[in-house]
Parts: C-alpha cells; structure tokens; sequence
C-alpha cells in the first residue's frame, strides 16, 4: 500500500491510529506507577512466579466450593 493510494479520510485515520498508539506508548514510559508495575511483573517472571492461566483456572475448579 503506498500512501498516494489512500483517500484524504483514509490517511488521517491512519495518521490518528498512529498518533494515539504513540501517545500511549509514551505515557506508558513515562508513568512511573506503570514503569514500576511491569517491572514487578518482568521481574516476577524472571524469578518464576507466574503460573499459566490453564493451571489458575484447574486450580480454581478444583477448590470450588471449598472454604
């Protein structure tokens, strides 16, 4: 696809798209609660304690209704 392609519409829809995924990846650096979150959560999985979403869930039916 070539940018002389797209219709007016067409190219500042896909300017804004971009513009906004920036905007976001950027806030998302720049936050230092979020930084900070990601880091716990990379450094969580460095060390191992993470499990799997199919293990979370057999593990929640298995304690169903237990209390």
């Amino acid at each position: 696809m070539k940018i002389s392609d797209l219709t007016i519409e067409e190219f500042e829809d896909l300017l804004r798209k971009t513009i906004e995924e920036e905007i976001e990846d950027l806030y998302i650096m720049l936050d230092p609660t979020i930084k900070a979150k990601i880091e716990e959560g990379l450094a969580d999985i460095r060390e191992g304690k993470v499990v799997s979403l199919d293990d979370l869930i057999a593990r929640r039916k298995t304690n169903r209704g237990k209390v």
